[in-house]
């Protein structure tokens, strides 16, 4: 009954959403979760120190991020025709998948990647979208600043030009102008302070091949083979479902693949391959969301969905025990 009540946007879909972001709030104040910041950052050193010095703001910090991103991802996808229906189940989604990784530079970067990807779906059918394209550029390059490993989602612009819009040499061009932009205020920042070379060494040496490497436990092990087997039916889901749908849809499944792509070439450059998984969360959710939305078997994806929610909650706890 739970996923039948989640697919509809009356006020107990949002009651039990509001419930369990809290619940997974309170699991995270018992269990004490210590955040994943680098405290060598040139410019936010002094801000990642103190989150990690005080984990109880850290936490606060990321429950407010969660609900924001949860919520306006779910109100993005409504509003761009991704989902004919209003639901709120992409958002109990992203609550759910979101819980288990901890605040990190990479957390802040999913968030303003939700920016981008909204900005992007906004350019459907428009002929001259070169606001959104340098906005797109911008925050991209703003989450570079932050991150270096978001560089690799610069591409999604131009897939953009290339699904929803027209192809010219303004579309390709403006993005890029997006794109210096911060970087030119991290160099006024770092010529003013006379921080150019810690800049240089920090950014040019971050991005190095990596095998990836993941130690997992037993709670982890059920939770990854039950959402792996989510994902697996939701991809054959789409698969049936796809010619189906209204252009606009389409086109935007074809983004999310695009940044799936980018996040999985990422995700041989870094070292916090757990953390990382954090941004497939957004194309993730969409793929789930839809599997439960036309999936017709009620007692299975009502057991699928218990299962993952009771497995979140348990991988949540095994610190405890």
């Amino acid at each position: 009954m739970l996923v039948k009540t989640l697919k509809t946007n009356r006020p107990s879909a949002y009651i039990a959403f509001f419930v369990f972001a809290v619940v997974f709030f309170l699991l995270d104040i018992i269990i004490g979760t210590t955040p994943s910041l680098a405290s060598d950052h040139p410019i936010f050193s002094s801000l990642s120190s103190f989150f990690i010095a005080h984990s109880v703001w850290s936490t606060v910090l990321l429950f407010v991020i969660s609900l924001l991103m949860a919520m306006g991802w779910n109100n993005a996808l409504s509003e761009r025709g991704v989902f004919k229906n209003a639901t709120i189940i992409p958002a109990f989604l992203f609550i759910i998948l979101s819980s288990v990784f901890s605040l990190s530079s990479f957390w802040i970067c999913t968030f303003i990647l939700l920016f981008v990807m909204n900005k992007l779906m906004l350019c459907f059918q428009q002929e001259r979208p070169y606001s959104l394209l340098f906005d797109s550029g911008f925050l991209i390059g703003l989450a570079t600043i932050i991150n270096p490993i978001c560089i690799f989602f610069f591409i999604l612009t131009y897939v953009t030009v290339v699904v929803y819009s027209t192809v010219n040499w303004r579309n390709f061009l403006i993005p890029i102008t997006g794109l210096f932009t911060p970087f030119l205020f991290a160099w006024s920042y770092g010529f003013y302070f006379d921080s150019l070379a810690d800049l240089s060494d920090y950014y040019f040496s971050y991005i190095q091949w990596s095998t990836p490497s993941i130690e997992y436990s037993h709670p982890l092990l059920i939770w990854s083979i039950l959402v792996l087997l989510l994902f697996f039916f939701a991809i054959r889901e789409l698969a049936q479902w796809l010619t189906m749908k209204s252009l606009r849809s389409r086109k935007a499944f074809y983004m999310f693949f695009s940044y799936s792509v980018c996040t999985f070439i990422g995700f041989f450059f870094v070292e916090d391959n757990w953390n990382y998984l954090i941004f497939f969360t957004l194309p993730f959710t969409v793929l789930t969301a839809n599997y439960f939305i036309f999936i017709e078997k009620r007692s299975w994806y009502e057991s699928l969905f218990i299962l993952i929610l009771i497995s979140t909650v348990y991988l949540q706890l095994a610190p405890l025990f």
